[in-house]
């Protein structure tokens, strides 16, 4: 019986063991979340940065510029345009080829037509 009880504790110590050195993937998905003139969101099971403008009160736009911190990734910059200029969906980059884990900063700014003025609106971090 001691025998026994010692093969199930051991079993149990390396399974627990296993468990610890298994890290898991510190990735994250959000949003959509509200920048003032549109939205953005990460999708981590499709390694997809979305932004989209509001389609309401004009020309509007949502401009993101991702930056690697914890390691060295895809850059990309670029505008979401609403459907006043003729586009009414969101535009998206890939970080597929990101190391998992990568740590990005997402620099947003936004426009707004009727306010006549670009407002730079606060990073959001995140793991790819």
């Amino acid at each position: 019986m001691k025998a026994l009880m010692k093969t199930a504790v051991v079993g149990l110590g390396i399974a627990a063991a296993s468990i610890a050195v298994a890290q898991p993937a510190l990735a994250n998905s959000f949003g959509p979340v509200s920048v003032g003139d549109g939205t953005v969101s990460y999708n981590d099971g499709g390694d997809q940065f979305c932004a989209q403008a509001y389609n309401t009160d004009g020309a509007r736009w949502v401009q993101v510029t991702l930056v690697p911190i914890s390691r060295s990734g895809p850059s990309p910059s670029w505008k979401d345009y609403n459907n006043y200029y003729g586009n009414s969906g969101s535009t998206c980059r890939s970080l597929a080829t990101a190391y998992e884990d990568t740590y990005y900063r997402a620099d947003i700014k936004t426009y707004w037509g009727e306010r006549g003025t670009t407002v730079t609106r606060s990073s959001r971090y995140f793991y790819s």
